[in-house]
């Protein structure tokens, strides 16, 4: 019954704001970024079997089908401009819902589903928005940034009180939850995917204007990061810091002196109780740089086992257990390879890279940097293999990279195309010119 509510909910949503599906699609953005998987059964009332997806699931499913009804020469729009990607991408979901749905692995339809097909299917109704209105990318940036602060926000508050203060039930039932004390996570599944949009967001602060909140918001990341103990999130996070203040569009002066502020912010930091945590898992990694070793080298000995056809999604636990691995293979390339197949892993992930490449000048400040944490980041763990908002997360920065990027292409054809008509008018104005006595 509680399901059925929140469908209905997620209809009535998408039809009212049909005309604004923008608001609708922020909706999303904020589910998952403030509703872990694990705390979507409040929502959904559901919190096992095939059903289970998250709540946000529904409102993307909401939001398609009523695109579909009102307004579909957008989607036909964006599947033709964009065609091979999205055969790429069909080709890949087929493929993972074919290893799944033979491989009895129940669960792996949900991962399949909230992780792959959702985030892409979000990614298409963002482009379809942007056919129809500017703006996007910059909407899209704000409600990014505002969510962030957010989860940062309360993962501070996790740590001053060391309570997990929202969703504790659901977060005792996983594993890693008592042996991680001390690592928070905010209202995200787990303190990776805290440093995950930490990373990613953290390069769009450079598209904001106002210096003080430029600085506010990177102190706040990098608190948040320094609670979650990720140490190739701080590198990333210290990379984006430096790319704000060195490319911002401002006088010398005032570049040297954000420096110099946050230079003291960062020994006030590093001075403080926050870094206890990261200190000693650089000083003791616990094994896991070794375990990821070793879980590289298995996968390369036995690549050719899983070329073409995969287990199914999830099954890279499995064989990462009967392996004798202490933890999985803590990289969604070589999951998705043991769970989809190598080939359809490896076009998933070039499709993003391409994507990301190709958007090197979007003209929004930081937002090339942005996918390429989107792109990279996601690697150094298993996130895209779990359940958590790094899908929705990173499909959202590519979309946010092909919109921009599509209308930087715009703007230098309709550049070129006054060029011409110009350059007679002058030169006609300068023979009369000459010609006159």
């Amino acid at each position: 019954m509680q399901l059925a509510a929140w469908i209905g909910v997620c209809l009535a949503a998408a039809f009212l704001f049909r005309k604004r599906v923008r608001v609708p699609l922020a909706a999303v953005l904020g589910l998952w970024l403030l509703v872990p998987a694990i705390g979507s059964a409040t929502l959904t009332g559901v919190s096992s079997g095939p059903m289970s997806v998250h709540a946000a699931t529904w409102l993307v499913a909401a939001v398609f089908l009523v695109r579909l009804l009102h307004d579909p020469a957008s989607i036909r729009t964006v599947l033709g401009a964009h065609f091979l990607l999205f055969l790429v991408l069909g080709l890949v979901i087929l493929a993972a819902y074919l290893a799944t749905s033979t491989s009895g692995n129940g669960g792996g339809m949900v991962l399949l589903v909230d992780q792959i097909v959702v985030p892409v299917l979000f990614f298409l109704l963002l482009l379809a928005d942007a056919v129809r209105g500017q703006g996007l990318v910059a909407m899209l940036r704000t409600v990014l940034l505002g969510l962030v602060a957010l989860v940062c926000a309360v993962a501070v508050a996790q740590w001053l009180s060391g309570n997990v203060l929202f969703y504790e039930a659901g977060f005792k039932t996983q594993y890693w939850f008592a042996r991680d004390a001390g690592r928070w996570m905010g209202t995200l599944d787990q303190p990776l995917a805290l440093s995950l949009v930490v990373a990613v967001a953290a390069p769009l602060v450079a598209g904001l204007t106002r210096q003080w909140l430029q600085a506010g918001l990177l102190a706040l990341m990098a608190v948040g990061m320094l609670i979650s103990q990720s140490r190739v999130g701080l590198v990333a996070l210290a990379v984006a810091i430096v790319v704000v203040v060195l490319f911002a569009r401002r006088p010398v002066w005032v570049k040297t002196a954000m420096l110099l502020v946050m230079t003291g912010v960062g020994a006030a930091i590093m001075v403080s109780p926050l870094v206890a945590g990261v200190a000693g898992r650089v000083a003791d990694d616990t094994g896991s740089s070794e375990a990821r070793g070793i879980a590289l080298e298995y996968f390369l000995g036995r690549w050719s086992d899983f070329a073409v056809a995969g287990q199914g999604i999830g099954s890279s636990y499995r064989v990462a257990v009967q392996a004798g691995l202490q933890t999985s293979f803590e990289n969604p390339t070589l999951m998705y390879g043991i769970d989809i197949g190598l080939l359809f892993s490896v076009l998933y992930f070039g499709a993003m890279a391409v994507l990301v490449c190709r958007g090197m000048r979007t003209g929004y400040p930081g937002l090339t940097l942005a996918g390429i944490m989107a792109l990279v980041i996601p690697q150094t763990y298993s996130s895209l293999a779990t359940r958590s908002a790094a899908g929705i997360v990173i499909w959202t920065v590519l979309a946010m990279v092909v919109i921009a990027t599509d209308e930087a292409r715009a703007h230098r054809a309709s550049t070129r195309a006054r060029v011409p008509a110009a350059v007679p008018a002058r030169t006609a104005v300068t023979l009369q010119g000459a010609g006159s006595p």
